[in-house]
């Protein structure tokens, strides 16, 4: 008999500890969240899904070179002004987010972005392609320019193309219309 009132004694003690621990996180604020409804506030610099602007980036292949696990894959067409960019892939089944390939951009236009979440069922799905062979991008910004293609800041872009354009006709003009210049005396002979 005293063995069964020492177990109804311990179990009734448990029950009070348990239930104070339980009523210290009552008052305390849920750290879990109802997701997808609800989400956590990312930091700034949060290395999410990699991103190219493809209006900015000029394939300059910098981002596919220096990528460890070759994710990133970019094919063009063309020399200088006359190249295109026909493809820019990056394979995020192998992407290890290692951020190379953003600091190396030297247009920026590969960033990190703050999206995480891309449940999907197959894995194909998450080989993103940024420009595909149907819609080829010039890689030039004046090109780009010249054929009516967005570009940020376009104004401002197409301005300093005509001034530029403009100074390089003038410069070409003066040379044109200057005399060509008089041979010089030999030096070291007598009169």
């Amino acid at each position: 008999m005293t063995q069964y009132l020492r177990d109804v004694y311990d179990a009734v003690v448990s029950a009070f500890k348990g239930m104070r621990i339980t009523s210290k996180h009552l008052a305390k604020k849920p750290v879990t969240l109802q997701y997808p409804d609800e989400r956590w506030v990312l930091p700034e610099r949060f290395k999410g899904f990699i991103v190219n602007d493809t209006w900015r980036c000029d394939a300059c292949l910098r981002c596919a070179k220096v990528c460890p696990v070759d994710c990133i894959y970019i094919e063009t067409v063309g020399k200088a002004k006359d190249r295109f960019m026909y493809r820019y892939a990056i394979d995020y089944n192998k992407c290890i987010w290692c951020g190379l390939c953003t600091v190396e951009c030297p247009t920026e236009a590969c960033q990190h972005s703050l999206d995480y979440d891309h449940s999907l069922y197959k894995r194909q799905r998450l080989v993103h392609e940024f420009v595909t062979p149907e819609k080829p991008i010039p890689c030039h910004k004046e090109t780009r320019l010249e054929m009516g293609y967005y570009v940020p800041n376009a104004e401002e872009e197409m301005a300093k193309l005509k001034a530029k354009k403009e100074a390089d006709a003038k410069k070409a003009a003066e040379d044109a219309a200057a005399p060509p210049p008089a041979d010089a005396p030999d030096e070291g002979k007598g009169d």
